[in-house]
């Protein structure tokens, strides 16, 4: 099966969110197909963060199905919520170690691997306090790719960032289906949706707007 053949590799169908008895998502079926970048787009409030963590598992739904072809699916937060007390290598390598189980040797191996894909094997021993935020938010994505995911779902990595430190996080994400993992980013900017081309899903109101 080649990494972008016309399957999917998540699919939401009528998927129903509802916080306090208001419908956050309502009844929103689309499906994701493999291999892709996806960009999930809309107001603010309008769903897309809501949306796509109850599609990682993360949220409960009130009904629908989550229908995962390619797992796993991993879900990176806007917070890269790196671990003081860890370098950078460490970070990356712990959700393999504490997630995956696989011994400490391939772990680090991986890791490695990762960062120097993301451009950050020489701050690898850098304690993630002393990063920037842009390259923090790399390293979030080097550790979610050491996971080997089918389907990475990003929640606006660029929000706060300056131009520059955002144009290279949006590089940072044109790497990920080049490893055959389906991307799916939810995001505000324009500057992301141009690098990036994705298709896009527009959520308005928590319903499906369009999907093109």
């Amino acid at each position: 099966m080649s990494p972008a053949d016309g399957r999917p590799a998540l699919e939401l169908v009528h998927l129903t969110v509802r916080f306090g008895g208001v419908a956050v998502v309502d009844d929103v079926s689309v499906a994701f197909e493999a291999g892709l970048v996806h960009a999930v787009v809309g107001r603010s409030g309008a769903g897309k963060s809501v949306l796509l963590k109850a599609a990682a598992g993360l949220l409960p739904r009130e009904r629908g199905e989550v229908r995962v072809h390619r797992p796993p699916v991993v879900f990176v937060h806007q917070d890269p919520a790196l671990l003081d007390t860890l370098s950078v290598r460490e970070n990356v390598a712990f959700a393999v170690t504490r997630v995956r189980g696989l011994p400490r040797a391939e772990a680090r191996a991986r890791a490695d691997e990762a960062l120097a894909r993301f451009g950050l094997a020489e701050v690898a021993d850098a304690d993630p306090g002393q990063l920037a935020v842009a390259l923090q938010k790399r390293a979030a994505l080097a550790r979610a790719a050491c996971l080997r995911p089918g389907v990475l779902i990003v929640d606006e990595p660029t929000t706060g960032l300056d131009p520059e430190a955002a144009a290279a996080v949006d590089d940072a994400l044109a790497l990920v289906p080049s490893e055959g993992t389906t991307l799916i980013v939810i995001t505000h900017s324009p500057r992301t949706v141009a690098r990036l081309r994705p298709r896009l899903i527009h959520l308005e109101g928590g319903r499906l707007e369009a999907a093109a």
